[in-house]
This record gives structure tokens, sequence and C-alpha cells, in this order.
């Protein structure tokens, strides 16, 4: 159990702490301005337009959520009996939410992403899913007192949120394909033969040569790029998700610099224990060989 302690403590040290240094070299980029690829994002989040998220626990809407339920379970060993808790049902939010930084907005897909929620609620029950929110009418909800034990995390619309992510942008409807509306455009004008003779046949020959046709195409080209022109813009449409090559994809509802500062304190913590773990390996061996 110590040599356990010991590689968790210094993996998780050491893990974290990268964390802490990535968050706080990746400087903060702006949605309009982003680069296609790793970066860091801050902004509001809020839902999808015609889209509703409830926490499935308590029922509260929010942009994402991950719950957990636990049932006690005990066993008696030389005599006396330990309690345990074992997770019978849990999930978690996928469903994309929108990040505004003032710039811009963008859709975040949290599907993957490592997640720290501002907020988080538990209490205990009777029943396999609760049938009471929590502080409503629970007058015991000590743990000995209950079988099961419920946890919701929520991010609420408006949060402060710092995503770091692979982030693309993409048109809304696709590139266009002129070739094809060339194409299509030559098809509609030979559907009139007499039209288009009386349109392209210069010489009078009552037929469209190879070098007037080629004219036809031309027109075609610049009656095409003037439509592509006269069109409304299309805005871009951005997103952020999990990047390429396993690097960290982090969703958290705190400014950058809290993050930052909340990872360095779980890098200490797990440092701690590995200390701690190593000392205690050490005097357990002295003890032994003498």
């Amino acid at each position: 159990m110590l040599v356990v302690a010991i590689a968790g403590g210094g993996w998780f040290a050491l893990r974290w702490l990268h964390v802490a240094r990535m968050i706080e070299d990746t400087p903060t980029s702006r949605i309009r301005s982003a680069a296609q690829g790793y970066v860091e994002l801050a902004g509001r989040c809020g839902a999808l337009d015609g889209s509703r998220n409830l926490a499935p626990l308590t029922q509260r809407p929010c942009v994402w959520w991950r719950y957990r339920v636990q049932r006690r379970t005990g066993s008696t060993s030389r005599g006396s009996r330990r309690t345990s808790w074992q997770t019978v049902s849990a999930g978690r939010s996928e469903q994309p939410f929108l990040l505004d930084d003032g710039t811009g907005q963008c859709i975040v897909q949290p599907a993957g992403a490592e997640v720290l929620t501002g907020e988080s609620t538990s209490w205990y029950g009777d029943t396999p899913w609760p049938t009471q929110l929590p502080g409503r009418g629970l007058a015991g909800t000590l743990s000995g007192e209950r079988e099961y034990r419920y946890f919701e995390e929520r991010i609420y619309e408006h949060e402060q949120v710092c995503v770091l992510g692979g982030f693309r942008t993409h048109t809304a409807a696709g590139q266009r394909d002129a070739q094809a509306e060339v194409a299509a455009l030559l098809a509609e004008w030979k559907q009139d033969q007499a039209k288009l003779a009386g349109r392209f046949d210069s010489d009078g020959d009552g037929q469209v040569s190879l070098a007037e046709w080629e004219r036809a195409r031309a027109e075609a080209r610049q009656a095409v790029e003037r439509r592509h022109l006269e069109a409304p813009a299309r805005p871009a449409l951005h997103s952020i998700g999990r990047p390429e090559g396993g690097r960290l994809y982090l969703i958290a509802a705190f400014a950058e610099a809290d993050v930052a500062r909340r990872y360095r304190r779980r890098a200490m913590a797990a440092f701690a224990g590995f200390a701690a773990a190593t000392c205690a390996l050490g005097w357990l061996l002295q003890g032994v060989f003498g």
C-alpha cells in the first residue's frame, strides 16, 4: 500500500504541476481572432438556441452536469463492521453549449473533457433515485441514517468558464462548388438552343462553335462570381473540443488564475502524500532490517 501511495502521489504531483504550468503558459485567445489548433478561451457560457439541459438529480437548468449515486455496503471483519459506498449509477452531460467572450461565440463540445465545476451538491436518501431535493424535508440527512448517497455537479448559464482545447472554424454550409454552379447554369442555357445561339453565335452560322462555347463558359463563370458577391455573407462557426495528440482538454468554471492555483494546490497535496508515504516506508524498512 505504501508503494502504491508513493507511485500515485508522485505521478499526480507531477501531472497536476504540469497542468498548472500549461494553463499559465498558454495565453488566452479571443474567439474572433483565435488561431486554429490548441488554444485557451475564456468567457461566459450559455445554452445553444432551442436547447435545454436539466441536471438529472435536481432538475436544475444548467449547461453541464455530472452525477453519481452510491449505495451503502457493509462487511464484518474481526468482529467489527466496516461501511463503504458502492457506485450504482453515474453519468455526465455531453450536450454542447456556447462560450461568449464578447468578440464572438464558440460551441463547446464537452465530450472527453476534464471538468472543474463551481457548484456541487451531496445529500442522502432511501431510494436508488432521489425522491426529494437536497434541503427539502430531509430531517435526517446524516450518512448513518440513509442507504443511498447522491452527488451532483453543475455549470450554470452566464458562469465564467475557462477552456483549453482544440479550436476549429467551419463555414455554416461548407465551401461552395463554383464549378458545379457553372455547369448547372450552362445546362440551363442549353435548354433553349435558339436563345443560346442568338446570344453567342457571333459568325451567324446558326451553330455555337468551340470558341463561342468557351465565351459562354467564361460568361457563366462571371455570372456565378457575381452571384457569390451579391449573396449575404455567411458567418463562420467556431467550435472547441478534444485536441489531437492526447493533449489536455479542460473546462473549468473559474478564471484562469484560479484554475492554475487549484492545480498547484492539488500538486502540493499529492507531493505531501508522496513524502509521507516515502518516510513511512523508510521507517518500516528500517524496523524490519534493523
